[in-house]
């Protein structure tokens, strides 16, 4: 669609009186598309309004994932979740979220003024979130009318929630459900898409094959749809990226053949996770997608973040590193020598650290809440020693990026345990946007 006539534009050799400024140079680098970078000149669409190539190309999208409609995103999942949380809160400011969700969420509740609850989650014995507590959504649903429920599913390290328990229960409490997947896109390649919801937001380069930050808002309910597009319109540039768009156009294009793809994936992985490893442990589960290939060192003398080093020095660059696990991500563009690389680099590894009974110390708390996040952000505040901030009221977010999960966040009273869980992501070589100071109200 979108490459097949730009194709036929570049032939009939235009010259280019408009943006962008490159235009179509030979001086620049010839490994980046200077000569594909385009605007919206005549015959070529309006993401912000779309009528022809996009406006086909989303009708694709729906088709693909089995929705009513869909809009493209070329800024992330961050603009879809912030025009979706806008276009469903302007009246009713409550909002129910997943606590594990990404930043961005929280950013919405900053900016929109929402109030926020927190739906509890559950952790396993390596701190990787795993699934939320069904009985603990269902309480909040009960106890409050709220706009619309947020979570998260798949998660940063892969696992998935019941989303027809979640669907059923916002349907019973008449609340719309939004579903973060921008870890999920690719889910439906092995049988794990889900089609439970309002809306889902999705990013297309996480784990398929467009550029980033390639991404799709999927509509269930058509309500919504209408005023979700005028949001995305505010939040998204008016220049979208051409270039984007048109590796979103060739996903599309090459999507049948994904499916494929996948089971040649599924055969390095079942060759990976198969590895006779005596220390380190691969982590492969039901609930889990395998592609996020999830490597705990409980039990060993190393950490996360040593694991992540070892394997550098193994010419591997993993995705993100915690203090009990390493968190690689593969897809089907992977090749078999990387596996190969990988396979080799793990015996070695495991071969070399050394059994040592550990215990994770770190508890995952959902903190008090004093005041909402964006009354918090306004408030006064004081910078001061993280070990003077018991019980204080938190002006800031505490995060490791990635995945972006608030350890708190303001309004919010700071913990001995708050403070201790900081430690022991400080301890352990995990950066946080803080150092041994954080900031409080006055």
């Amino acid at each position: 669609m979108l490459n097949e006539k730009l194709d036929a534009y570049l032939k009939e050799n235009y010259y280019p009186f408009h943006m962008p400024g490159a235009k179509r140079t030979d001086i620049l680098r010839s490994d980046l598309p200077y000569k594909r970078d385009l605007t919206e000149i005549y015959g070529f669409d309006n993401l912000n309004d779309p009528r022809d190539i996009f406006l086909k190309m989303e009708e694709k999208i729906a088709k693909i994932y089995k929705v009513k409609d869909s809009i493209i995103s070329t800024n992330g999942s961050t603009c879809g979740i912030l025009s979706t949380i806008r276009s469903l809160t302007y009246e009713n400011k409550n909002i129910l979220i997943q606590r594990s969700c990404h930043k961005s969420v929280y950013n919405a509740i900053e900016i929109f003024n929402l109030h926020s609850d927190y739906v509890n989650v559950s952790v396993d014995d390596i701190g990787s979130i795993i699934d939320i507590s069904y009985k603990d959504l269902e309480n909040k649903l009960k106890s409050k009318k709220y706009a619309a429920l947020v979570i998260t599913s798949s998660s940063y390290e892969g696992y998935y929630l019941d989303l027809k328990k979640i669907y059923q229960l916002t349907k019973k409490y008449e609340t719309a459900l939004i579903l973060d997947m921008a870890h999920g896109s690719h889910s439906l390649l092995f049988g794990k898409y889900e089609n439970n919801f309002d809306i889902a937001i999705t990013s297309f380069h996480k784990n398929l094959s467009a550029l980033t930050p390639s991404s799709a808002v999927l509509i269930n309910d058509l309500s919504l749809s209408d005023e979700i597009r005028r949001n995305m319109a505010i939040f998204q540039t008016s220049s979208p990226s051409y270039v984007v768009l048109q590796s979103i156009d060739e996903m599309l294009e090459k999507f049948d053949s994904f499916y494929k793809m996948y089971e040649i994936l599924d055969l390095y992985l079942d060759d990976i996770y198969n590895i006779n490893l005596d220390k380190l442990k691969l982590i492969d589960k039901k609930n889990k997608d395998r592609s996020k290939i999830l490597i705990s060192t409980i039990n060993t003398n190393i950490s996360g973040e040593m694991l992540a080093n070892k394997l550098r020095e193994e010419k591997i660059e993993i995705e993100m590193a915690y203090p009990s696990y390493a968190l690689l991500i593969s897809s089907i563009f992977d090749r078999k020598e990387g596996f190969e690389r990988l396979k080799n680099a793990l015996v070695k590894i495991d071969r070399a650290i050394e059994y040592r009974n550990t215990n994770m110390d770190f508890s995952y708390e959902i903190p008090k809440k004093s005041m909402e996040i964006s009354r918090a952000i306004l408030a006064r505040k004081t910078l001061i020693d993280l070990n003077l901030a018991e019980n204080k009221i938190s002006a800031q977010f505490v995060y490791a990026y990635p995945p972006g999960i608030p350890i708190i966040a303001p309004g919010e009273i700071i913990s001995r345990n708050i403070i201790d869980n900081i430690k022991y992501f400080q301890k352990n070589s995990i950066d946080l946007n803080i150092d041994d100071r954080i900031f409080i109200l006055n």
